[in-house]
């Protein structure tokens, strides 16, 4: 019933696109946007930004497209498109040329989404915005981190330790030489050592560590570890007095 409304819905949005101006088109979609009807907001908009491409209005209904699949939709893919098309077709408006900018900046932009997303508990939603942004910009700087930030969720948030391996790892294969592959190896090893009480794997872990980055900053953290791991916080000389 649901689907027959909303199919219905789009079909009365377009019909009564049909004789009007691009201008009260336009309006008919913010009213439906002011409503949180995206879908009805988003084919107003449509109208105007694919039937009248040389109208005064177009780059502004295009750039409301891209607005509603990024900020509502969680579409990235066509919100990004959208953002293309009006670079493309119209590179000296203002909302090109402001689009240009927003995809010069998409992923931060997606980075700083992901965390806001985590913020308000939508971790689901976090990971899924992590993951498009590690496999749409590989190559940006910010995917090391954007994956390691996975990893981070998967520990934390989630604590399902073998994603976070699986996720850790992922740095180390497909982001060497970042900031964040020593790191990474770290926490490997210490979900070892301190979460599953693995101490084979962790001394493993460790060890490659050392063998990697031997001068990193978390080299002294690491040879703490090695030389208690499995052992009781009693035994621990520097840790004893915690528990007295």
């Amino acid at each position: 019933m649901k689907i027959k409304l909303l199919i219905l819905g789009i079909v009365l949005t377009l019909f009564s696109g049909c004789g009007k101006s691009p201008k009260e088109v336009m309006q008919i979609g913010q009213e439906h946007l002011l409503n949180k009807k995206y879908d009805f907001a988003l084919e107003s908009f449509q109208i105007v930004f694919e039937k009248y491409p040389h109208d005064p209005l177009a780059d502004s209904a295009g750039y409301q497209i891209a607005s509603i699949y990024l900020d509502y939709l969680n579409d990235y893919d066509n919100g990004y498109k959208t953002l293309n098309s009006l670079v493309n077709n119209y590179p000296d408006s203002d909302y090109g040329i402001r689009s240009k900018e927003e995809i010069r900046q998409f992923p931060n932009w997606l980075f700083t989404t992901a965390e806001t997303k985590r913020n308000a508990k939508d971790i689901n939603g976090s990971i899924k915005t992590l993951n498009y942004l590690v496999n749409k910009f590989p190559s940006h700087e910010i995917a090391s981190k954007a994956q390691y930030l996975i990893g981070d969720i998967y520990m934390n948030d989630q604590r399902n330790f073998d994603l976070a391996i699986d996720s850790y790892r992922k740095i180390i294969n497909d982001f060497p030489g970042s900031k964040q592959e020593p790191h990474a190896q770290f926490m490997i090893g210490y979900i070892y050592a301190n979460v599953l009480d693995d101490s084979e794997n962790a001394q493993i872990e460790y060890n490659l560590f050392l063998q990697k980055y031997p001068d990193h900053e978390l080299t002294p953290s690491v040879k703490f570890e090695l030389d208690f791991i499995g052992k009781d916080i009693n035994d621990i000389p520097q840790l004893k007095h915690i528990t007295s």
